[in-house]
Parts: C-alpha cells; sequence; structure tokens
C-alpha cells in the first residue's frame, strides 16, 4: 500500500460515516434511527470518528518524518520510531474519542487492569526488553538501514529494525535476526553506508626487492580498483618481517562496504598483475626441518670398560672366568638414583644385586626407636648390596636409601643363571666367598658392640668418678 492510498481511504471511510451521521441526524426522523440502532446510536458517531483518527494520524506521520526530517535535515526516521509514534496518538485519539462519544473512563480500565498489567509484565518480560532496546537504539541513532552492523560472529548489511529485532543480510545472502536486547548487551561495530570506511589488506613480498619500489607498485594498482574511494588516497606500507617475505600492508576506502569482498579480490589481483608486470616476486613460504633429537645424558654414561672393571673389584665374582665376566657385563644394566630416594625395600622380594659406582647408599633397618629404623652401614663405590636375593631369592633384609645421587650397576638372576648353569662348580665357591664375606661382616658388628660398650662403661665411670 503505497503513501497516497494510505491517506485516501480513511479518508473516503471518514466522510462516508460522517455524511450517514448528518443524514440520520438533520435530514430524517432521528426517533427512527434509534428505534434502529437503539443504544448504538452515539456508536455510529464513533465508528465515523474511527477512520478520521487513522487519517489525522497517517498525516502527522508523513508531515514529521517525511517532510521535516527527510526534506529537512536529510534523515530517515527508522521504521521502529515511526510505529511507536503511530501507537502513541492512536492510544490518545482513541482514549479522548470513547471518553467523549462513549464516556467510557479510561482511568477507571487503568486502575481495575493494574494486576492483569503486571502479570503481562512479567510474561512479556523478554519481548518489552527488545522493544525498549530498539528504541534506545534509534535514539542513539546507532545504527540505520543499509549500514554493515558487525556483532560478535555476524557481519552483515541492515536490513530493517522492527520492533523486537534487527534484520542483517550476511555477505553470504543469508538472512540473520538478532534480537534487539542483544544488541544493546553487545559490542557493535558500524560501517555507515554514507561515510568512508577503511580496508587493510596483506602482502608478502621479496626482500630483496626494495621497499619504495613495492609501495609504489602498491599504491598504484589499489588506486584504480573500482569501489576504492578518491576522497581519501590509498596507501601501502611496510607492516612487520615475516619469516620468508617482507609483509605490506595496502589500505584503501569505500563508501560500500558491503562489497568489501569483492574490492578485496579485486585489489588482490590487481597487485598480481601489476607485480607480475615490474617482475617482483611474491616468495613461497620457506621453513627449515630440523628433526628433533633428544639430549644426551653424558654425565650418566657408564662404558662397558668402567662396568667390567667394577665388577671384577666384587669379590664374590672373582672366581668368574673372563667370558663369564664378559657375558655379566653385556646382560649388566646401569640404574640412576636421585638422593632420597629408595633403592631397596626391607622384606619385598628380589632376584637382583646391586654394585655401587658412583655416590653413597644408607643401609637400615627397623627399630623401636622413634623414627623406626636406624642406620647400620654406608656404602660407597665398589660395595655391594642385596646379593642373598640374587643368590637364594630370600626377601630384602633391610632398606636401601641413597645419601646422594648414585649410579649403581645391577646383576639380575637371568644374568647369573646361565653361567652356573654351564659352570655347576662356581655355585660352590660363589657360596663360600659370600659365607666368608657375612663372617667378616658380623666380626666387624661384634667387635664393633664391644668397642660401644667399653665406650659407654668407660663414660659412667668418669660421670660418676669412680
Amino acid at each position: 500500500m503505497n503513501s497516497r492510498t494510505r491517506i485516501l481511504l480513511p479518508m473516503l471511510a471518514s466522510a462516508i460515516l460522517f455524511g450517514v451521521y448528518w443524514l440520520a441526524l438533520k435530514q430524517l426522523d432521528p426517533t427512527l434511527w434509534r428505534e434502529v440502532l437503539g443504544e448504538n446510536f452515539q456508536g455510529l458517531l464513533f465508528a465515523a470518528f474511527v477512520p478520521l483518527i487513522f487519517l489525522v494520524v497517517r498525516l502527522l506521520d508523513a508531515f514529521i518524518f517525511d517532510l521535516l526530517l527527510s526534506r529537512r535535515r536529510h534523515m530517515s526516521a527508522p521504521q521502529l520510531m515511526r510505529d511507536v509514534v503511530a501507537i502513541v496518538l492512536y492510544f490518545a485519539f482513541f482514549t479522548w474519542t470513547t471518553s467523549k462519544l462513549l464516556g467510557f473512563s479510561i482511568t477507571k480500565w487503568l486502575a481495575a487492569g493494574t494486576v492483569i498489567a503486571a502479570i503481562l509484565g512479567l510474561a512479556l518480560q523478554e519481548t518489552l526488553g527488545n522493544l525498549f532496546s530498539g528504541i534506545a537504539l534509534n535514539m542513539e541513532d546507532s545504527f540505520m538501514v543499509g549500514d554493515v552492523l558487525r556483532s560478535g560472529d555476524y557481519i552483515g548489511v541492515v536490513e530493517g529494525v522492527t520492533w523486537r529485532a534487527t534484520r542483517v543480510r550476511t555477505f553470504n545472502n543469508n538472512v540473520v535476526i538478532l534480537p534487539n536486547s542483544l544488541l544493546a548487551r553487545e559490542r557493535l561495530e558500524v560501517f555507515p553506508r554514507d561515510r568512508v570506511n577503511g580496508r587493510v589488506l596483506q602482502v608478502g613480498i621479496d626482500y630483496n626487492v626494495p621497499p619504495a619500489t613495492v609501495i609504489s607498485v602498491l599504491t598504484q594498482s589499489a588506486s584504480h580498483v573500482d569501489g576504492v574511494s578518491r576522497e581519501i588516497p590509498c596507501f601501502a606500507r611496510v607492516a612487520s618481517f615475516g619469516d620468508s617475505s617482507l609483509v605490506y600492508e595496502i589500505k584503501y576506502y569505500t563508501r560500500d562496504y558491503s562489497a568489501r569482498d569483492r574490492i578485496d579480490a579485486d585489489v588482490r589481483k590487481a597487485v598480481w598483475y601489476a607485480l607480475r608486470r615490474n617482475s617482483i616476486p611474491i616468495p613461497f613460504p620457506i621453513r627449515a626441518f630440523h628433526p628433533y633429537e633428544p639430549p644426551k645424558h653424558e654425565e650418566h654414561d657408564v662404558a662397558a670398560e668402567d662396568v667390567r672393571e667394577r665388577l671384577e673389584e666384587v669379590d664374590i665374582l672373582a672366581p668368574l672366568a673372563d667370558a663369564a665376566h664378559d657375558a655379566l657385563v653385556n646382560a649388566a644394566r646401569v640404574k640412576f638414583y636421585s638422593r632420597g630416594e629408595t633403592i631397596l625395600r626391607m622384606n619385598t622380594a628380589g632376584d637382583s644385586m646391586f654394585i655401587v659406582h658412583e655416590g653413597t647408599v644408607s643401609v637400615r633397618i627397623p627399630d623401636d626407636s622413634q623414627a623406626g629404623r636406624h642406620e647400620v652401614a654406608q656404602l660407597g663405590p665398589g660395595a655391594l648390596f642385596g646379593e642373598m636375593a640374587l643368590l637364594t631369592g630370600e626377601a630384602r633384609t633391610a632398606d636401601v636409601v641413597a645419601l646422594t645421587d648414585v649410579t649403581a650397576i645391577e646383576i639380575s638372576k637371568d644374568a647369573l643363571q646361565p653361567i652356573l648353569r654351564d659352570h655347576p662348580e662356581l655355585s660352590h665357591i660363589i657360596s663360600s666367598k659370600v659365607t666368608e664375606r657375612r663372617m667378616r661382616l658380623h666380626e666387624l658388628q661384634t667387635s664393633s658392640m664391644e668397642e660401644e660398650e667399653m665406650t659407654l662403661l668407660t663414660r659412667i665411670r668418669s660421670y660418676f668418678g669412680l
């Protein structure tokens, strides 16, 4: 419906109804009309005022928004604002008309409908939020129809603003309906249709080409693209140093930001041809590939010769032949332990022994003291522990804890078993060596206990003056 039809239809309807009312009131017998219409006789006059109200509101709308704003201030009023103003005018005119012609008091109706209004207000909270958000956006002139709008992940041209939402057509020709309340909360980026908006593109150029030459070529090629504004000249500049190219930025301006994808493509195409004409290469990405190699911990490596020398120092392995030592060296495992780490735990199963190569370990057994254990020995390089588990398979008889960072050589049952199977007589020799070693340790412990007892006796006598 065009603007002329919107004016003529209510004018014609109002004229006809007022003519019927005048005819009934002046030319014919009023008593007859009152018998036909009854109490609705005054309603005929109200019916004549209804199209008149529509006519007056539409005339005011055309005068205020089409004549004053559009022609004098060159502004286009949003449809939402026109709808809100029309609703306010309709409400005012209909309230006055019903009060004067029908005797209906709108104030009484409002007082009686307070509870209903509160219920409707809660039910329509989101709808009213969209309405007032739309009004606020229009009053602030945040954006207009035809502007490019970016909100969150959406960007497109504003096609319309209603009382509930804003209609945006994206650059992929999809239509997105954004609630006004969402737009009022979100960060908006607006590109007005009647202003010059900037746009930046990047291109990488060979490091060997002088920047002054490149900037001149890029600027000239971009300035001739259709859609690039002549009001603010476009320009090129060095942006950054890339991995394989010197990165330039081309900044151009346009009044039709909705055509940015087409203009970007045309600028890139023009730049490609201009670079080709001037023999300026666009370099391919260059990457240097280095395979990963784990770091070598040379400080922990133990050479086979060192392992052999350490094994030859062990008395219980002395009876073994050179070939047997070679087999043990190949089967031995070098273990590393940090300070404070427990190497062996008492009463746990085991089938290997350890020779200290570097560092110091503490041998501890449980007791009734507050600590729950006490140290019986400290072992350094060349000492061995855990041999009974290797030779007999019995459980560990003590805790062994690293006092420093320790490098130890482990000999397992699997490494010693083939040697003893081929040479059974070695088991008797090793057994004798282990027995001799344990007896020496027992003598040392007994001697130590006697010395400790004598020392304690001397201290007691000295304390009491005996």
